[in-house]
């Protein structure tokens, strides 16, 4: 090997020039477009918006979850329950998974007994014996639709339906 170095000369084994590669070793490559065509999935009618992945995703949503999660935000907020309870009533009509339907039927239940609870104690607030009762009984509400809520979102994560929607308790 150090008589080739002394000689100058080149190595028995040069690699290829990898800048311009063979003919033959081209692959080649296809636009998209016609990938998608290959596929049949053909570019939309002229007038209608293009389809994105993203935009696909988000409309198999977990809509029992949604509503959870503005149960829990109207403990702070307030409006947020009636929102989920309007929207309840709005997917229950629509067709969708089984399971979504105890789901509905649990968050329509939450809000009508939240609701109940919730004007019974503040009548029960503004009388002044009722007061012992009344405070209470608000506190024993925001609990209860917190543990309803937190129930619900844990089995609508795991598309799970609700044992018992129609239920007082938890």
């Amino acid at each position: 090997m150090s008589d080739d170095r002394e000689r100058g000369s080149k190595l028995e084994f040069d690699p290829p020039n990898s800048s311009a590669p063979r003919p033959e070793d081209r692959e080649t490559v296809r636009p998209r477009a016609a990938q998608s065509e290959e596929r049949g999935e053909g570019l939309p009618p002229r007038g209608e918006p293009r389809r994105s992945a993203h935009a696909t995703a988000t409309s198999d949503s977990n809509k029992p979850m949604i509503l959870s999660i503005l149960y829990l935000t109207s403990l702070i907020v307030g409006l947020t329950g009636l929102v989920a309870f309007i929207l309840a009533l709005i997917w229950k009509s629509e067709p969708g998974a089984d399971w979504e339907a105890s789901h509905y039927e649990y968050h329509i239940m939450t809000f009508l007994l939240w609701l109940g609870m919730t004007v019974l104690s503040v009548i029960l607030i503004f009388t002044i014996i009722g007061a012992l009762i009344g405070i209470p009984l608000l506190i024993l509400a925001y609990v209860w639709v917190l543990v309803r809520a937190i129930m619900s979102l844990v089995r609508a994560s795991n598309r799970e339906p609700m044992p018992n929607p129609s239920t007082l308790l938890a």
